[in-house]
């Protein structure tokens, strides 16, 4: 196997592996700066999580319940095309993953992913000639999935590393996030290595080192930050064939041509409609739940041509107009339903959007369909 392991490493195209990595030096200053300057919120696709939407699902979990309080369901997976504050993609994941009562719920999920059939990875599972060109390749993909984390591949001597760099967490701590991240990449690594494997060259850091099992491929666990996880291995691998194996039962999935940055206004609705209730929805709870600053929130928003402000009260009025337009809840209850618990403040609202009473605006409904 060692004499193997060498001849492989001799022939493998270094211009092709130099290039690659000048490209992805390019794309992750590039993306850092779309961070700082464009993009307004770090966003995911929201689909990137249906295997633990899948898994809580067979557990029996009533999904659409466990999702409500972030503005997602199980219908809003089906869309490739949606895009979720990475904050809110660590709830979700967290919350599904404590439906399904497995504890080690996301090492086993990233063990058994397809690497051929899971969009930031699919193409460099197809392309790819070694470990190394895989892993940039995924570095640079996985762009279009997420805005929300930069990956950098490291060697120093002997010893190569991979970290996924979180832009913010908002003060979550994304224990099975690192899990299922941590393990799909150790897969990808102990295929390329086969028999040669041996997990006493590797060692993973991970926020929570309880979401692996005790032992797991004989790694050594390291506890880490929730800023994400690193995994640190012998450098000659990245010059192996991945050798990745794709499952022929499973589906691909579904992605479009849509780029995580077309949608950032888009995401932070889904955070403020989940909260329309909330009296108390300022800037300050806003900016915790997408997990950003006030101020870089209030700056990435005017760069939207908007304001937060506008933005809740056009949700509100919506909301509050499609509620009284129904004609099934009493006029106080609906301003509950928008943040309003008192009557009169509510109707003051209202008029100050429309111009008439929520009565009025009832009244006149059905006129207007």
């Amino acid at each position: 196997m060692r004499q193997k392991m060498e001849k492989t490493a001799k022939i493998v195209d270094f211009s092709a592996i130099s290039s690659l990595f000048a490209r992805i030096l390019i794309q992750t200053t590039t993306m850092q700066l779309k961070l700082e300057e464009k993009n307004p919120l770090p966003l995911v696709r929201l689909n990137l999580a249906t295997a633990f939407l899948d898994a809580a699902l067979s557990a029996s979990a009533n999904v659409d319940a466990l999702l409500k309080p972030y503005g997602v369901s199980t219908l809003a997976f089906t869309n490739a095309d949606i895009f979720v504050p990475a904050t809110t993609m660590y709830d979700v994941v967290e919350t599904l993953s404590e439906a399904t009562g497995d504890p080690y719920i996301g090492v086993h999920l990233g063990a058994q992913l397809d690497p051929f059939q899971w969009s930031p990875l699919a193409q460099a599972a197809k392309l790819a000639s070694s470990v190394g060109e895989l892993l940039l390749r995924f570095s640079i993909d996985a762009q279009k999935d997420a805005n929300s984390v930069v990956y950098r591949l490291e060697t120093m001597g002997s010893r190569a590393s991979f970290t996924e760099q979180r832009v913010s967490t908002g003060g979550r701590t994304p224990r099975h996030n690192d899990g299922f991240g941590a393990a799909y990449l150790l897969n990808i690594l102990r295929a390329a290595t086969g028999s040669a494997w041996d997990g006493r060259q590797v060692v993973t850091a991970v926020c929570d080192p309880s979401v692996f099992p005790h032992d797991y491929l004989n790694l050594n666990l390291a506890q880490g930050d929730t800023q994400g996880f690193t995994i640190a291995f012998p450098c000659e691998w990245l010059l192996l064939p991945p050798h990745l194996e794709q499952t022929q039962n499973n589906t691909p999935l579904k992605t479009t041509a849509a780029e995580v940055a077309r949608t950032p206004l888009e995401a932070l609705h889904h955070v403020l409609l989940a909260n329309l209730h909330d009296q108390n929805l300022s800037s300050e709870r806003v900016a915790s739940l997408v997990g950003v600053s006030k101020r870089t929130l209030a700056r990435r928003v005017a760069g939207m041509g908007t304001s937060l402000k506008t933005e809740i009260d056009v949700l509100r009025q919506k909301q509050a107009e499609r509620e009284l337009s129904s004609g099934h809840q009493t006029i106080a209850a609906i301003g509950t339903s928008v943040g309003y618990p008192d009557s009169s403040v509510f109707i003051r609202a209202f008029k100050r959007w429309t111009g008439m009473t929520p009565k009025q605006f009832r009244e006149l409904a059905p006129y207007q369909r």
